[in-house]
């Protein structure tokens, strides 16, 4: 049994296509938040932690 140029023949035949970047994975979520947003909601997240009614 000689596998391998089947396999050959088969990538010959039928090229692989190029997989995406992770640019381009990224591109349709759109801009990323600023740090000066991220902070915002950080300190929105954490002001009532730890709570004292738990």
């Amino acid at each position: 049994m000689q596998l391998a140029p089947e396999i050959e023949r088969e990538l010959i035949e039928n090229p692989p296509t190029p997989g995406k970047s992770l640019w381009g994975l990224c591109a349709d979520f759109g801009q990323a938040p600023s740090q000066s947003e991220i902070d915002a909601v950080r300190t929105e997240e954490w002001a009532n932690f730890p709570r004292e009614d738990i």
